[in-house]
């Protein structure tokens, strides 16, 4: 089976598991004691790996400037915890790039110590119009204090309908360290990698208080190798568990990054197809052929 169909797979598991995680998440309000801060609990405490059912909802929009486009995105998280070690958690995300529509999801199962790490196995898939990239591979998250050190890696496959475009497979790796300024405010940077896809992200997200529900806004700012760059603001909205939670909290004992979000944003130019991407450039050989690799036009030999 190939690692394209295991996450198509996952993404399967999601939609059914989003719907039962949302009516467990909504009747835990009324029954599940949201644990204190780490900082407030007796010494030798050991707090679950997720603090109940819990989930959050996560819309932002922005442009792209090559090829020049704006960005919708919008996506959703609902964790469960398994027994105190463990937990698992569903991603959906849907998004619109150059006028084309994706979704995607993606499937997380890991153990977690909320005052020192997160460890465990995370597949995802993103499927547009004529392209699907799947990933799958280990996360993991450390605690230090007001840093976090966060992480996914492993292997991805990238598939096109049109035989003129160029399959991958390969590396993939997305990693952010994270500063709290606050118990409320985050700053972020990060790198990811996609099949030789490479860029850089900065962002930032800060829980507002006296909302009467867990709300926050968010921002992005991203540069690709290939030159381009992207701008995004959103809002984030929690729900499950204990309203007034700081966010360095919610961060820590509630649910990991949507990493469908994750793959749509490292991946934009790699899911583009023909309508979309730029034109192919003259080869100077009548013996070769333009090929799309995912990020750019080569001239490749002819196949004899």
């Amino acid at each position: 089976m190939s690692i394209l169909n295991v996450t198509k797979a996952a993404l399967l598991g999601t939609v059914l598991y989003v719907p039962l995680a949302f009516a467990t998440a909504t009747a835990a309000d009324l029954v599940i004691f949201d644990p204190e801060p780490a900082a407030q609990q007796d010494v030798g405490f050991v707090l679950p790996a997720v603090s109940g059912p819990n989930g959050k909802f996560e819309l932002d929009l922005g442009g792209l400037t090559d090829p020049s486009s704006a960005i919708f995105r919008a996506g959703a998280s609902f964790s469960i915890p398994v027994g105190d070690t463990f937990g698992l958690q569903g991603d959906l995300a849907v998004g619109s790039f150059a006028d084309e529509w994706m979704g995607g999801g993606a499937l997380h199962a890991f153990t977690r110590d909320p005052s020192s790490y997160l460890i465990g196995v995370t597949a995802g898939v993103v499927v547009a119009d004529g392209a699907a990239l799947g990933a799958i591979g280990v996360e993991g998250e450390l605690y230090l204090d007001r840093i976090s050190l966060e992480g996914w890696a492993g292997y991805a496959a990238l598939e096109y309908d049109d035989p003129m475009l160029s399959d991958d497979s390969g590396f993939f790796g997305i990693g952010d360290v994270a500063y709290y300024a606050t118990d409320d405010w985050r700053l972020s940077i990060g790198v990811a990698s996609i099949l030789g896809s490479n860029s850089l992200k900065f962002a930032t997200e800060y829980q507002f208080a006296g909302m009467g529900v867990p709300l926050s806004g968010t921002a992005e700012a991203r540069y690709y190798d290939t030159g381009a760059w992207s701008a995004k603001i959103g809002i984030k909205g929690y729900f499950g568990g204990d309203p007034d939670k700081s966010l360095i909290d919610r961060h820590r004992q509630d649910d990991p990054p949507n990493r469908a979000l994750d793959l749509f944003a490292a991946a934009y130019l790699l899911t583009a197809t023909y309508d979309d991407m730029p034109p192919p450039p003259d080869c100077l050989d009548d013996n070769e052929t333009p090929i799309w690799s995912g990020t750019e036009w080569e001239c490749l030999p002819n196949e004899t």
